[in-house]
């Protein structure tokens, strides 16, 4: 999980039973989380393999639930029934303790953009990430705003229309917060501490022109897209038809 710094901090899971699964790549386990809070689409591996994956590769948390409710993540000393894929689940026992990988490659080149990952946001007020995608690439889409690449000042200038167009849009929380979809896990909620210069910090933390994000009341999107000759900005207003 993500200390109050924003940076990754070790998770530590002890397994206290192991459910039947029919599956050859994953099933459940009631677990106990130990130290460093813990949440879906961490990658885990017993500590006995010191940290490596070993032959059957890592664990990835895909669910959490507990008293019949869905968590994105669950603190210290909590239980909880743990929905993992991965075929190192054949090796699990009771009383084994599972150890976090390192943090994700993206979430290293989002903390690489000064951005705070928070960790999955499952909120039903968020959009699917499929309908968000069509948003921000669809062929209907129209540009708030273009920004030429021919400009000598084309970073710059896609800098300041996005902090002006965001702003208006009301992108950010007050403290800066917004979500960002990420491979396999869905939303993730994330914070800029910085507050300006997204797009270019972007293109050199993340190595990354294209993005999207998304308030994190689901009303609003704001992504910055490449064309052949510009660079987009597009905003988008969810309603319920779109």
């Amino acid at each position: 999980m993500i200390d109050k710094g924003g940076h990754a901090s070790l998770s530590r899971l002890q397994i206290y039973s192991v459910e039947e699964s029919d599956r050859a790549d994953g099933g459940t386990c009631g677990v106990r989380c130990l130290g460093g809070g813990a949440g879906v689409g961490q990658v885990f591996a017993l500590e006995s393999d010191a940290g490596a994956e070993g032959p059957d590769g890592g664990l990835t948390l895909e669910r959490v639930e507990r008293y019949g409710r869905d968590l994105t993540f669950f603190d210290p000393l909590d239980w909880a029934h743990a929905h993992f894929s991965g075929r190192a689940f054949a090796r699990l026992r009771e009383g084994d303790v599972l150890v976090s990988h390192p943090a994700p490659t993206w979430q290293q080149r989002l903390e690489g953009c000064g951005l705070q990952v928070l960790g999955p946001d499952t909120s039903p007020a968020l959009p699917d990430v499929r309908k968000a995608h069509q948003a921000f690439a669809g062929y209907e889409v129209v540009p708030a705003v273009a920004v030429s690449d021919a400009r000598p000042d084309a970073v710059e200038e896609l800098d300041r229309q996005w902090d002006s167009l965001t702003a208006s849009a009301r992108l950010m929380t007050q403290n800066g917060e917004f979500c960002m979809p990420m491979p396999k896990t869905g939303w993730v909620r994330v914070k800029d501490p910085v507050g300006v210069n997204l797009p270019s910090r972007m293109m050199t933390g993340a190595g990354k022109t294209d993005f999207l994000a998304v308030s994190v009341d689901g009303r609003v999107l704001c992504a910055v897209s490449q064309e052949e000759y510009d660079k987009w900005i597009i905003v988008h207003h969810f309603t319920e038809e779109s």
